[in-house]
């Protein structure tokens, strides 16, 4: 597969270059767009190495897709070549939720991410790596991005996994339960009938997790 940008896309800036995907900031047909490209794997076989990123590009897709029907506010796309592990999408120019730890709107806009993850898994969509930092903001509005870890499922446990992974990301900050029950807030308005299964397991992944936690200190210590 090549490993150049999709045709009449010219290279802005590179936003993220990792192991698994290069994300590249774009002008396409008078847009700014970005354009996400799969990494090809040497180590892989070929014809393996190609279907999987064929379907982590479709299945990611898709994802955006079926988010943005639920009424979560995703970058909407333009274009998707799966034979060469592209998505073509809108930009979205803001700031990263992260960058607003601290401020007084922080907690107000904790709440509204919990709104719409409760709305994504409702919708049977996992986000698979839901941090601050895959939230924009954009004049007050929330977009979650990236949804490459992303999966369709309905198990409670993978619901609560997806909200352990958030929370988590939060725990250092000063004032953090108050975080925490805005989310959790946030939530219980749009998951529905689930929610309260959902929290449940969320704490005893929590309970798991402080048990790993004081097991390695021990043996640290």
């Amino acid at each position: 597969m090549s490993s150049l940008l999709p045709q009449g896309c010219n290279k802005i800036r590179a936003i993220y270059q990792g192991a698994e995907a290069v994300i590249d900031l774009c002008e396409w047909m008078s847009m700014r767009v970005v354009v996400k490209t799969r990494v090809a794997k040497g180590y892989r076989v070929r014809e393996l190495d190609e279907s999987i990123r064929r379907s982590r590009t479709v299945r990611e897709a898709s994802l955006l897709s079926s988010a943005k029907k639920a009424g979560v506010n995703t970058p909407f796309i333009y274009h998707v070549n799966p034979m060469e592990g592209w998505i073509i999408m809108s930009y979205i120019e803001g700031e990263s939720l992260r960058s607003l730890q601290g401020s007084n709107v922080f907690p107000r806009f904790i709440r509204v991410l919990g709104e719409m993850v409760g709305r994504l898994h409702s919708a049977g969509i996992v986000h698979g790596d839901l941090t601050s930092a895959n939230v924009i903001v954009s004049n007050g509005v929330l977009t979650i991005i990236d949804f490459g870890l992303g999966e369709y499922s309905n198990e409670v446990e993978k619901k609560a996994e997806d909200m352990y992974t958030f929370l988590s990301s939060l725990r250092a900050l000063l004032g953090y339960e108050k975080l925490k029950e805005a989310f959790l807030e946030g939530y219980r308005s749009s998951a529905g009938e689930s929610a309260d299964r959902v929290e449940a397991r969320l704490r005893e992944i929590e309970k798991r997790g402080r048990y790993v936690e004081k097991e390695l200190r021990r043996r640290i210590g």
